[in-house]
């Protein structure tokens, strides 16, 4: 017996999602729309699954996002998952270390991060990362939180740029070498191992693949922290992330950042 066709309805989130998802690290969502040539008041319907787009509109959102039209059938998730007979192999980085890499000095769970914002000196990213080990690979997931919510429908949906990395060991550190599922960008860092005799937390430099445009940099500082396993302070470090004045940050931090100059 057949399948029963998808529900319109389901489809239209389906698509919302993925959206969501694909625009979550453009600054502007008029300036993507002109970009794309659609109308923005059509666009927030897609945005919020009020609406399908016509299929000339559908194939420049796709050739934009260079997507395919499964992002109407199937969760972006799904689509860019990896086969699962295959995890990430090391060997696949250029320039991979041959040394094995130091699981007691950064060993797998969740952390926290602060990093410069490369547009904005004056301002950090507070954010949290899941560090884990897939065969031989140390693999990074990460998650910058943004100042201008989506707004679809009645509710607000936070803005956030994912950040899927590979982990390398050096001799007296890490590097991480990083992207976004959406475009070709990269950031790449290196942390030391502590930080002002703190063992649990790692200072480091970050470097993104970019051109500089003018009162931007290309280089800034990062630094992160390893998270206790308590429920109680996980939930406290998940509310706090997002973007704020270096000035409110904890000194410790403050100091880290500003070690940097703010133009390279």
């Amino acid at each position: 017996m057949p399948a029963p066709p998808p529900n319109p309805a389901d489809l239209r989130m389906i698509l919302a999602r993925n959206l969501r998802r694909l625009t979550s690290d453009s600054d502007s969502i008029s300036d993507l729309c002109r970009r794309i040539g659609v109308n923005r008041t059509q666009f927030n319907r897609y945005l919020s699954g009020m609406a399908f787009p016509r299929p000339d509109v559908l194939y420049r959102i796709c050739s934009h996002f260079q997507v395919d039209a499964n992002i109407l059938l199937q969760d972006l998730t799904e689509i860019e998952a990896p086969a699962p007979s295959r995890a990430p192999s090391g060997s696949e980085v250029p320039l991979a270390s041959q040394r094995p890499f130091d699981h007691y000095m950064l060993p797998d769970g969740l952390y926290q991060y602060w990093r410069k914002s490369f547009r904005q000196p004056r301002r950090a990213y507070h954010g949290m990362a899941l560090i884990s080990t897939v065969g031989t690979a140390k693999l990074w997931k990460g998650y910058d939180l943004h100042d201008q919510p989506i707004r679809a429908g009645g509710r607000r949906f936070a803005r956030s740029t994912r950040y899927d990395g590979v982990l390398v060991q050096q001799f007296d550190g890490f590097a991480l070498m990083s992207r976004t599922p959406y475009s070709d960008v990269m950031n790449m860092s290196y942390f030391e191992y502590g930080l002002d005799g703190l063992l649990d937390y790692y200072s480091g430099i970050s470097f993104i693949t970019r051109r500089r445009l003018p009162d931007t940099n290309g280089l800034t500082a990062i630094v992160m922290r390893r998270l206790p396993s308590r429920c109680a302070d996980l939930l406290a470090c998940a509310r706090d992330c997002g973007s704020r004045e270096i000035s409110d940050l904890p000194p410790l931090i403050r100091t880290a950042l500003t070690r940097v100059p703010d133009h390279i």
